[in-house]
Formats: structure tokens, sequence, C-alpha cells
């Protein structure tokens, strides 16, 4: 091929630009000599991997969605909250609260923890899927589900609305008993705020069909897989659940909601926030997962803080402080 004819990096990317900026002429509009710069919007599909002893986790984003933070401490008074999320450069009404979903890969299966709020929840919300594959897998590989609770943002994605079947099809299920009880009768309903009703209605559309293929757990400290153990971590639901993972010697607490918030949970472990069901239980469950992780000097996965939510505990006084993880580049 003659050497003008040389298609290489530089004049690819010149004809990519060259055919943007032809587009609007299709439509009968002139180009501009010098158009702007056009913003190129989403974040790319979210996924972080990193290695835990012989374990390969994935955490994957199902999105984010915005809160007012009316609802992050519902018994101290407004100023205090609005002074701390000031005095860290966070907003004062709104705070976005991302979705980090753990793919533990334990070299003999796949377990994913919780399956997001799927596309009917937030409409910045619902990606796991899609990441699911720029990850490189497919809904149909995962081997076991675990649901923390019975919350949108963690159990909506379980079923695909399109095929009107389950959207992984060859998992088995686990959730707490007690969580099974809770929203699967009438006391969701019955206990939940009027602004929270809608969860009990959702979580009577998701989690009854998939009754046959689901365990419930009825005792703390029971073993999912290998190296990997379901705890009682009862108050943001009765029947919550976090995990204990294990291999090689090191540990990943998967929080859930136990702790929600980078400074609030963590400096303030006694503030308490509106979206749990029983605020005592939940603060004294905080306490307890929070002193775990910093005398263990366990890692701890929070679902909620800034992707991929990663990080370490420690002790700050009377209370803690979160250490993000640096990221694992070489796995």
């Amino acid at each position: 091929m003659p050497a003008d004819k040389v298609m290489t990096r530089r004049s690819l990317l010149g004809a990519a630009g060259t055919a943007g900026l032809l587009l609007p002429a299709l439509g009968g509009l002139s180009a501009p000599a010098n158009a702007a710069a056009p913003a190129k919007g989403p974040q790319v599909p979210g996924f972080y991997r990193f290695k835990l002893g012989q374990f390969e986790i994935t955490i994957l984003s199902d999105g984010s969605y915005e809160l007012p933070t009316t609802l992050m401490a519902s018994n101290r008074p407004r100023e205090e909250l609005t002074s701390l999320l000031a005095e860290n450069f966070l907003p004062t009404e709104t705070r976005t609260s991302h979705v980090n979903i753990p793919l533990i890969n334990t070299g003999s299966e796949l377990i994913l923890v919780d399956v997001g709020g799927g596309p009917s929840w937030q409409p910045t919300a619902g990606r796991l899927t899609e990441n699911l594959r720029a990850a490189g897998y497919k809904p149909e590989d995962i081997d076991k589900v675990v649901l923390t609770h019975g919350h949108p943002d963690h159990i909506w994605g379980l079923i695909d609305e399109f095929e009107e079947a389950p959207r992984f099809p060859n998992a088995t299920y686990y959730i707490s008993a007690r969580e099974w009880d809770f929203w699967t009768t009438n006391e969701a309903a019955e206990k939940l705020a009027d602004a929270f009703k809608g969860f009990a209605v959702g979580a009577k559309n998701h989690l009854p069909p998939l009754a046959e293929k689901t365990t419930r757990v009825t005792k703390s400290g029971t073993e999912i897989a290998p190296g990997i153990i379901a705890e009682f971590t009862p108050g943001h639901t009765p029947g919550h659940m976090s995990l204990i993972v294990n291999s090689g010697g090191q540990t990943l607490i998967v929080s859930a909601d136990c702790v929600t918030h980078p400074y609030v949970s963590f400096q303030h472990p006694g503030w308490w926030p509106r979206t749990d069901l029983e605020q005592d239980v939940a603060e004294g469950t905080r306490r307890k997962l929070l002193d775990m992780a910093a005398t263990d000097k366990a890692m701890m996965l929070v679902y909620h803080i800034s992707f991929p939510g990663l990080g370490h505990v420690a002790r700050a006084g009377n209370a803690y402080r979160w250490v993000p993880a640096m990221w694992q580049w070489r796995i």
C-alpha cells in the first residue's frame, strides 16, 4: 500500500473526528469551522478487580442515586450534620449513594453478593448486568447469589422484567430466614414508614418467584462456601446479613448497609440514619462491626461510598476513621 494510503492511529482518530463534524451537515445544517469539543457523558463501565488471598474479587458498580441528607442522622441537630459534611467538602443538601457489589471468584464458584436495583429502581442505577459483562462474565455464569437484605437497591435486580425470568438463571440464592419472612409476609408493610412502603411491594414482586431456589439461613456463622461465612447483622433491617470472607490469611468484611457513609458512619457511629428500621439495634451492630474491622485489621467493603468502596477501619479516640484502600494494579 502506498505510504500516503497507510492508515495510522492518528489518521484514524482524525477521520473519526471528521465524521463527527459531518453529521450535522447530513441533516441539512452547516458544521461550524471551529466546533466545540462535545462532552462525553457517562463514566466507563465500572468494575474493579483485586486479590484476597487465593480469591479474585470483582467489585461491580450498579451505578448511583441521590438521597437527601436529611436521612443521614435522625437523632442529631441538622447543624451538626451540615457542619460535618461541609468540612469534608461534601454537599449539605443531597448525597450520592454509590452501589458497590462484590463478585467473589473462589476458584470453583462465582458468588454474587446482592444484585442491585434493576432498571425500575433509579434511572442512574441498574448498571450491574452491563458491568458484569464488561468484567468478562455473563449472568448465566453466577453459581450463588447472597442477598444481604431486602431493600430495592439490593434485590430489585433479581428478575429480568423483560424476560419475566430470573436474571441469574443458574444460581442458588441465600437470604436470612428472618429477612425472608419480614419481606414476604405483611410485616414490612406494617412496620415501614409511609415513605418506604413501596419497598414492601417490590420485595413481594421479586423474592417469592425464587422461593424454590432460595436457602433461608437460620444461624449466624453459616458457611456459604469454604472461606465465606454469613453473619447476622440486624438493625438496618431485621434480618440483615454481612459476609466474612477469608482466604490466604486475609479477611474482607462485606458490611452491606451496616455502615453507609465515609464520615458519618465512622466518626459518629451513634448517629442514626432514618433508613435503619431498628436504629438502636443498628447502632450496636455498627459499633461491633467497626470494632471487629479495626481489631483484626480486616479490609471492609462498604456498599454506598465512593466506588469501589474498599478500605480499612482505624480507631480515632472513641470512634473510627475510614482509610480507603490503595488500588491493586498487579493481580
